[in-house]
């Protein structure tokens, strides 16, 4: 979640309000330094220059893209005698406890994450894209899940589950080891007095914390509780003190409250059950949704993302257009959230949570009526299609989504300044994301500019399906990046390596003229899908709206399908689906790939393709159930559940247990079978 190499005291959002234009200018320049470096920049020597041209004679040519994952899981700590699974925010000691020289011989990187019980792993290597041991994924996956299980203390468990079912619900989590942390308290005490006065320097520190704790709302007055600090987020339910300590993350969750100001407001369908009671308390002020006032509850979360390096400027805008269609898709596939602070909701995946979380719109940007209305989050789905090919016609960009007009006019004329050519829709992709404030300034970095930290800064913040990603720096080997963004971590290291590898199969198909492929259709309906791809079980009763002539360059062809339908075809073979795509295109990509590889690895890449396409295939005819669908059912079958929405302390270690022992592989579930044979 962005950039964690700056420390220090953040502005708040009132006092930022100075900097905004300055550092956003600042932020114009030097994306279009990166560019100017890097504009034509190419890994190796191809014949893409027209990606979308059947004419162009395809060669063969030794292609070295690669790409990587990343994914977060919760550390819970299980309470055997007491029946409680509950997060463990005191994670900082693992990484203190292994050290720089220790974590650089990991074959993976460990990195923090906004909640202090979360921490993110990836590849410390990224994988080849074209022409390489599929089975490495797998073995790096489970490598990691393995590794930082070992480093551990005994009765913690890393539990890679989208969301932690009792968020929000009384004491959840083990208890603080330490108060506000140092930067916190800095933080606190910087603030100037139109949030609430300044506290003194030599109020006495534990007074000074005590005074910022408050009794959080519970459910129901049994419930043990603990007082919590909610400075920054003014939240009823969640405790401050679990925030990362790295300043970036209080000073988001305070910032977005500043700027949209109010609280942040999640509200999600309750699924009504036979004795659910559907009343207004402070617990629950929506009657019929259960809601939240945190960023937490969105940013908590845990999500597997997918990183491809492009071959080009123009191959990564073209591979960002396309893999946004196919977001929601993976969204509703890979849907593993069915439970929201200890209730069950009508839900299946997290990203409205996350959207709604990091809400920082005013009351006069979130109102249709007004002129200043701006139509999502800042974390959403996509809202313009940034490449030339000529697949990307006018009509497919239908959302007619506001943009920041005077950074474009700024934008604009730097270019030409500079002598850099910036068309049109790149510059409308810049007023899109410049369209929202940096929401972390760092007092003692707002005057440097020998890096890319002021177009990160906004860059970064834009949670968005699919992500743009231009080199890191101004001397980077790295070239143009697209990051795909919407699948639900999984329990397993074999779903989530499947799930990886079914998105690679797609993104190998833009690295090959063998034949057409365009996926291109109008936003509006891609928005459409997204909203559709959160409903409860819509990997089966969902239809989606997909181009079947995707083969061709004209208008599209648009029919409503079910998932089965878009990856396997339809019965009447007038559509052959993305599997058949797949399969027209992968001989031709492994064999000019692999030419020079034995044929042993040829035959186990196919083997294993082969097992993640039966894996896909069971998911979308409802053989084996989503985590959402599977935990659902748990709950709902649970001999201590009442039918009434709710989820207790109890349960919730049950469910813990059983999907640690699954995921462990100590208990055999037909949901959650062994993908491959290796």
């Amino acid at each position: 979640m962005g950039y964690l190499n700056d420390k220090g005291v953040t502005y708040d959002y009132f006092e930022s309000l100075a900097f905004q234009q300055m550092l956003k200018e600042k932020g114009i320049v030097q994306f279009l330094s990166l560019l100017k470096i890097f504009g034509k920049f190419q890994l190796h020597e191809h014949q893409f220059e027209h990606l979308s041209d059947p004419n162009v004679k395809q060669i063969q040519t030794k292609m070295q893209l690669f790409w990587g994952d990343e994914f977060e899981g919760h550390v819970i700590k299980l309470y055997d005698d007491q029946k409680l699974a509950l997060l463990n925010p005191n994670t900082s000691g693992l990484f203190q406890s292994l050290g720089e020289e220790q974590q650089k011989v990991l074959p993976f990187v460990i990195l923090p994450e906004f909640g202090a019980w979360m921490i993110e792993l990836t590849p410390n290597k990224p994988y080849q894209c074209m022409c390489f041991n599929f089975d490495q994924v797998l073995i790096n996956m489970r490598k990691r899940i393995q590794t930082l299980q070992s480093y551990l203390p005994q009765g913690n468990q890393y539990l890679l589950i989208p969301v932690y079912p009792m968020m929000g619900v009384g004491r959840f989590t083990t208890t603080v080891e330490s108060d506000l942390t140092a930067s916190m308290i800095e933080k606190i005490r910087s603030q100037t007095s139109y949030i609430e006065g300044t506290p003194t320097l030599q109020q006495d520190e534990k007074q000074f914390q005590n005074e910022k704790l408050i009794q959080p709302a519970t459910p129901y007055k049994e419930l043990p509780v603990e007082p919590i600090c909610n400075y920054f987020s003014q939240s009823i339910y969640f405790d401050d003190r679990i925030i990362n300590p790295h300043p970036r993350y209080s000073t988001l969750a305070q910032n977005i409250r500043l700027r949209r100001g109010s609280k942040v407001e999640i509200k999600i369908p309750l699924y009504i059950d036979q004795n659910t009671k559907i009343e207004q308390s402070e617990y629950e002020p929506n009657p019929g949704y259960i809601t939240m006032d945190h960023m937490g509850f969105g940013m908590g979360n845990c999500a597997l993302q997918t990183t491809y390096l492009s071959i080009d400027i123009d191959h990564a805008r073209l591979l960002y257009d396309q893999l946004a269609v196919l977001a929601p898709l993976f969204a509703a596939l890979t849907a593993g959230s069915p439970i929201y602070k200890g209730k069950i909701s009508n839900w299946d995946t997290k990203w409205d949570c996350l959207e709604m979380s990091v809400d920082c719109r005013s009351e006069n940007e979130r109102n249709p009526q007004n002129p200043n209305y701006i139509p999502k989050s800042r974390y959403s789905s996509i809202s313009y299609f940034i490449s030339n090919d000529k697949m990307n016609l006018e009509e497919y960009n239908d959302l007619n989504f506001p943009a920041n007009e005077e950074i474009m006019q700024f934008a604009k004329q730097k270019a030409n300044e500079m002598e850099i050519p910036l068309d049109d829709k790149l510059l409308r992709h810049l007023g899109i994301l410049f369209l929202r404030d940096n929401m972390v300034m760092f007092k003692d970095k707002i005057h440097i500019d020998d890096n890319t930290a002021h177009f990160e800064a906004i860059q970064s913040s834009n949670w968005n399906s699919v992500r743009f990603k231009p080199p890191p720096s101004y001397n980077s080997k790295i070239g143009w990046r697209v990051e795909f963004r919407t699948m639900e971590i999984q329990l397993t290291a074999e779903e989530n390596a499947a799930w990886s590898i079914m998105i690679l199969m797609i993104v190998r198909l833009f690295f090959t003229n063998y034949i057409p492929v365009n996926f291109y259709m109008p936003l509006s309906l891609v928005d459409e899908n997204m909203r559709r791809s959160k409903e409860k079980g819509a990997i089966l009763n969902q239809k989606f709206y997909f181009r079947t002539n995707f083969q061709e360059y004209g208008p599209a062809t648009i029919e409503e399908l079910t998932l089965q339908e878009i990856f396997f075809g339809k019965q009447d073979g007038s559509f052959i689906g993305i599997i058949g795509l797949i399969y027209q295109n992968r001989n031709v990509i492994n064999k000019q790939s692999c030419a020079e590889k034995e044929e042993n690895i040829y035959q186990k890449n196919k083997k294993l393709q082969d097992e993640v396409i039966e894996f896909v295939r069971n998911k979308v005819n409802g053989n084996t159930k989503t985590l959402a669908t599977w935990m659902r059912d748990f709950v709902t079958s649970h001999p201590n559940y009442n039918q009434d929405s709710i989820i207790t302390h109890e349960i919730n270690f049950d469910l813990i247990k059983t999907l640690t022992a699954i995921k462990d592989r100590q208990k055999e579930d037909p949901h959650f079978p062994i993908i491959f044979s290796m």
